[in-house]
């Protein structure tokens, strides 16, 4: 909501700006809020492969645990 004010702020500024600021601010924000969006939007989606990996790492990690609990089980015997 602030980058939205920020940039409406650099456009009500236009007049009083020269052009060459106003291109260069307007375009640092709207650079900056597109890189926003866009990891935002590569966080949210993931792709089947992708899950698949970190479903079958998450599957790795505890029959790993499990091993080893199995293991402590059998030396406390």
């Amino acid at each position: 909501m602030t980058r939205s004010r920020a940039i409406l702020g650099v456009f009500l500024a236009a007049p009083v700006l020269s052009g060459c600021i106003v291109t260069d601010v307007a375009g640092a924000a709207i650079g900056a809020t597109g890189a926003v969006v866009g990891g935002a939007v590569d966080l949210v989606t993931t792709s089947e492969e992708e899950q698949m990996r970190k479903d079958n790492k998450a599957l790795r990690k505890e029959n790993e645990e499990l091993r080893r609990q199995q293991q402590e089980g059998e030396g406390a015997k």
